[in-house]
């Protein structure tokens, strides 16, 4: 018991000395997500079979800049993993709170709210939260479709928090049984956000693609703002194609007043490195990052690049679906390159079906 007590202290030392005031310059960052990344990799476990895939951090930072987190928001994510969205979430509003210290206890105390089933990551966000300053985290351990949680969080105590307003999600993948679908957390998600909040999930790029009963419900209850192809090795080394879905609840989508936005987000100039995965080695992802937000924000339509649609539940939900190919950045080079390459492979196609060369029956 004596060496638990010591080996507990020394820990809490090392914590105090060497992560604390890390946090205070690097705010945004989710280091506790980033040491279970870390302790994945060297036991050789992705965790697949939980269907847990750890959001990247530039992806949950777009993500709170596309919902507008501002101070007057409450933020949930129903399946918080280890905290990821809303360590994003709480640095947004602490740059728009600046010095202001009753701003700042308001938010740990009262703007942030999460709900986590596995109780391991539920241990994971708990600890990240504290190592913020946030005593009073209104975490919740459990599955998000109990229906004493839902009511609690659909009408909450107002000491705590308020009904959330935004919500931000990356749902466990690819999970079976019943009403475990993807889309079931993203209904369970709008069904708890107050009327008009807004919604922006990660899925399987399949949910943008295949039927499902789920999505004609979503469009019957809630609107769909706009759809974002995000780029195919962004979860790195977890092989999964994923969008982004942004949603505004309470509003069925037939009486939207504007079309779905489709946006096409492929390239992050984010490169693997060994044994640091993906990184913006080259600097250059905070200029891609307002590129693309202001696209969103602003709903341009960019040839190659996003396009409006009206869409039902039947359609694609998916910009490669709709976006027309953009001919102007085409250049003599792009031509003549192709021409090569075409040149070469006829070549090689005309060798190979001459008589005599190798492999002809």
């Amino acid at each position: 018991m004596v060496a638990t007590e010591a080996s507990m202290k020394e820990v809490s030392l090392l914590i105090e000395e060497n992560v604390r005031p890390f946090l205070e310059t690097y705010k945004d960052i989710d280091v506790i997500g980033q040491f279970y990344g870390e302790f994945l990799r060297y036991t050789g476990g992705d965790k697949k079979g939980l269907g847990i895939v750890l959001t990247p951090r530039h992806i949950t930072e777009i993500f709170v800049k596309m919902a507008r987190v501002g101070l007057n928001d409450t933020v949930l994510d129903t399946c918080c993993g280890t905290g990821g969205f809303l360590i994003a979430a709480l640095a947004e509003m602490d740059a728009k709170a600046g010095n202001n210290e009753t701003l700042r206890e308001d938010i740990r105390a009262h703007r942030l709210v999460g709900v986590e089933q596995q109780p391991q990551m539920f241990a994971l966000a708990a600890s990240n939260m504290i190592l913020r300053g946030d005593g009073k985290a209104n975490l919740f351990q459990g599955s998000c479709f109990e229906s004493e949680t839902i009511n609690k969080l659909r009408t909450p105590d107002t000491e705590k928090f308020a009904r959330p307003s935004i919500g931000l999600i990356n749902p466990p993948f690819s999970q079976q049984g019943e009403g475990l679908h993807e889309l079931d957390f993203v209904l369970n998600l709008l069904d708890i956000l107050r009327p008009g909040g807004r919604a922006v999930v990660v899925l399987p790029m399949s949910c943008a693609i295949e039927p499902h009963i789920a999505r004609s419900t979503l469009l019957e209850k809630h609107t769909l703002l706009a759809s974002i192809s995000l780029p195919n090795d962004v979860f790195h080394p977890v092989g999964v194609i994923t969008c982004a879905l942004v949603f505004e609840a309470h509003q069925p989508h037939n009486d939207a007043p504007g079309q779905t936005w489709f946006g096409a987000w492929k390239n992050d100039n984010f490169i693997k490195l060994k044994k640091k995965g993906r990184v913006d080695a080259r600097g250059t992802w905070p200029d891609i990052r307002d590129a693309w937000l202001k696209a969103f924000h602003e709903r341009k339509e960019i040839p190659g690049q996003s396009i409006l649609k009206t869409v039902t539940a039947q359609d694609e939900w998916l910009a490669e679906a709709y976006l027309e190919t953009d001919y102007t950045s085409l250049t003599e080079a792009d031509f003549a390159r192709v021409v090569r390459e075409f040149a070469i492979f006829d070549t090689v196609i005309a060798t190979e079906a001459a008589p005599g060369s190798p492999g002809e029956e």
